[in-house]
């Protein structure tokens, strides 16, 4: 493992680096497949714009972007983040992104997930964590369910995918409910 920022069993999540920009990430975010249900990334990506989005995030203070790392091989497989971030009302926004295709089924994303938020909640302290996923997107909810986040509404007909406009769901995960979960005792608010 190089540089960990947090580690599971077949995962561990880093900080991005000059070489993770200028490798497979910018593909991944141009790939049909993968952008599907991303709902803002429709135009083509570069290398030129995955190392802005590099640069800009290793200064911001309201987005978590890491790297998601195979423990096994050392490949960057996929990027996650917390973005949104409000340091005052102690919540954020989730995303994980499997960028290689081989990754996308087994412990991988759903380990990605669980550490991001261990992190949210154990080390940034984030009271509620906010997640949404196009409606449709059967491997999204999954997620969503695994981990137990709530739907809390739902913006109809909100995207456009593949000849119609679907909905966007919105979910939530509180602190206290994750640590409670997790046989953690919960701050007092």
């Amino acid at each position: 493992m190089k540089n960990p920022y947090v580690a599971g069993q077949h995962v561990y999540l880093r900080h991005p680096t000059a070489q993770d920009a200028e490798g497979r990430w910018h593909e991944w975010l141009s790939d049909e497949d993968t952008t599907r249900w991303l709902v803002l990334q429709h135009w083509p990506n570069s290398i030129e714009s995955q190392r802005e989005f590099y640069e800009a995030s290793k200064k911001s203070h309201d987005r978590l972007v890491l790297s998601v790392i195979d423990k096994e091989s050392d490949k960057h497989i996929g990027v996650c983040n917390l973005s949104a971030i409000n340091w005052v009302h102690r919540f954020c926004d989730v995303a994980v992104v499997i960028g290689e295709r081989e990754y996308r089924t087994g412990p991988y994303v759903v380990e990605a997930m669980a550490l991001l938020l261990r992190t949210a909640f154990l080390r940034l302290n984030m009271r509620i964590v906010r997640s949404s996923f196009v409606d449709g997107n059967e491997s999204s909810k999954i997620i969503h369910d695994v981990f137990r986040f709530k739907e809390v509404g739902r913006i109809e007909k909100l995207f456009w995918d593949r000849g119609q406009y679907v909905d966007n769901v919105i979910a939530a995960l509180s602190q206290r409910d994750w640590m409670s979960r997790n046989a953690i005792v919960p701050p007092s608010e």
